[in-house]
């Protein structure tokens, strides 16, 4: 038997650490993990020549935009930024325009993935208008529930409503994410760039790290009877990192960081401007080293990017009028694996909050393992040194604050679904060759965790 194609020489991750070996792949899946003699004869054979041989990044947070957006990114370039980056899944957030929170719109989502999308890709809903259509988005296949400090239920608006809406979700088994900050953040923030403060001093009074860790807090409080999933997107402050440290085992709760919390300060946002703006903001180097260590000690246990893709001119122009932030897809490989590289991390400790973990937060089975029978969704990754340059990004938002970065690490191929995506430096098939992903839910009291279904 001859099957497609082996990838062989490399150093393999595994749940006991690297290994010597290779894959094959038949079709869209893995067929086999282990010595290279060991493996059937292949039509292809790649020989990677020691390179690191590690499941597809899988990436919980990331806005593609597109629809009304457009201009900023569509689901193709979003996607073919994510091939680029070593990303074989995504999960698209809701604030778009239009914004998903229903059924239809789930549905007009879903059509721009078949055909289009260069890596799998799946999509969460804000909370929809009737505590009915709860039930009705899960069965239809998103992965879970956003909700920002703007929602008409955010904590001190209609806390017995938010609380029916945490009650209806629990029964699914679906998080709610949650965007913590004040209820007011926004009309704070236009107060005090009314003021006589500096633009980014106004910017960083109107969210500080105290209010992500008590609306983080309030949730947790109004989800005591509930008790569903709750996670916290893009920690930012060792303050919120105290509340996961104090909540963790107490109730269900998961969180997320991102690389540009983990690689840059407040210096760098008086530094880049507009260009670093984000929500929530750059923080002191306290905080930051706050996040490494939740993370180093496994308290935060996903890695995601918050890929936020915005215009020139919305970014470049000044700080009060630009956008909130930062395209993220092309850096997280280079800059986590950078990091590890340089003994910041271990290897083992960071490769599962970007392959393993995610996938488990999903329900998605089959995938962020290399395991046989699961999905071919592989990357091979080199110690060589590259430089990131955000004018060859694939994403419509050319322009980094990492913009420049020197690398350790370079990508040298991608598989999606056992298809040869990416070579060295060329993407060798254009962007059709994802999957559109969605959950699997049982809604009753026994919490069943969502499954996936390609």
């Amino acid at each position: 038997m001859t099957i497609d194609l082996t990838i062989v020489n490399g150093k393999i991750f595994t749940s006991e650490g690297f290994k010597e070996g290779g894959i094959a792949i038949e079709g869209e899946s893995i067929l086999k993990v282990g010595k290279e003699p060991s493996l059937p004869k292949a039509s292809l054979r790649i020989n990677v020549k020691g390179a690191l041989i590690l499941p597809g990044l899988i990436d919980i947070h990331v806005h593609l935009r597109d629809f009304d957006q457009k201009q900023k990114e569509t689901v193709e370039t979003g996607t073919k930024a994510a091939l680029a980056g070593g990303v074989t899944t995504v999960v698209d957030m809701p604030n778009n325009k239009p914004p998903m929170n229903s059924l239809k719109q789930l549905k007009k989502k879903e059509a721009l993935v078949v055909g289009k999308a260069a890596v799998n890709v799946g999509f969460y809903s804000l909370l929809p208008e009737t505590l009915e259509e709860i039930f009705s988005l899960a069965r239809g296949g998103i992965f879970g529930f956003k909700i920002y400090p703007s929602a008409t239920l955010y904590p001190h608006k209609k806390d017995e409503q938010l609380q029916q809406y945490m009650a209806k979700i629990a029964l699914t088994s679906l998080p709610l994410i949650i965007h913590a900050d004040a209820a007011n953040a926004a009309e704070k923030e236009a107060e005090l760039y009314s003021s006589n403060l500096p633009a980014i001093a106004a910017f960083l009074k109107a969210h500080p790290p105290q209010v992500e860790a008590q609306a983080l807090k309030d949730f947790i409080i109004l989800n005591e009877e509930s008790k569903a999933r709750l996670h916290c997107a893009h920690i930012s402050s060792k303050k919120t990192t105290d509340v996961l440290e104090e909540y963790s085992k107490k109730t269900n709760l998961s969180s997320e960081v991102c690389p540009h919390y983990l690689f840059l300060t407040e210096k760098e946002l008086q530094k880049q401007q507009g260009l670093a703006k984000c929500l929530p903001p750059l923080r002191t180097t306290t905080d930051q080293k706050a996040l490494w260590q939740a993370l180093i000690e496994n308290k935060i246990k996903i890695i995601a990017t918050d890929h936020a893709p915005h215009r020139y001119k919305e970014k470049f122009c000044e700080f009060e009028h630009a956008a909130s932030g930062i395209a993220g897809l092309e850096t997280l490989l280079p800059l986590m694996f950078t990091a590890a590289f340089k003994g910041k991390i271990s290897f083992e400790g960071l490769i599962p909050k970007l392959t393993k973990n995610p996938a488990q937060f999903l329900g998605v089975a089959d995938r962020g393992e290399l395991l046989a029978g699961n999905f071919a969704d592989v990357i091979v990754l080199a110690k060589e040194k590259t430089i990131i340059r955000a004018e060859e990004f694939q994403s419509k938002a050319k322009w980094s604050p990492f913009d420049g970065f020197h690398s350790a690490v370079t990508l040298k191929h991608v598989f999606v679904n056992g298809a040869h995506v990416k070579d060295e430096g060329h993407i060798i098939l254009k962007a059709r060759t994802g999957k559109l992903l969605k959950s699997k839910v049982k809604i009753s009291e026994e919490r069943v965790h969502p499954t996936e279904e390609d």
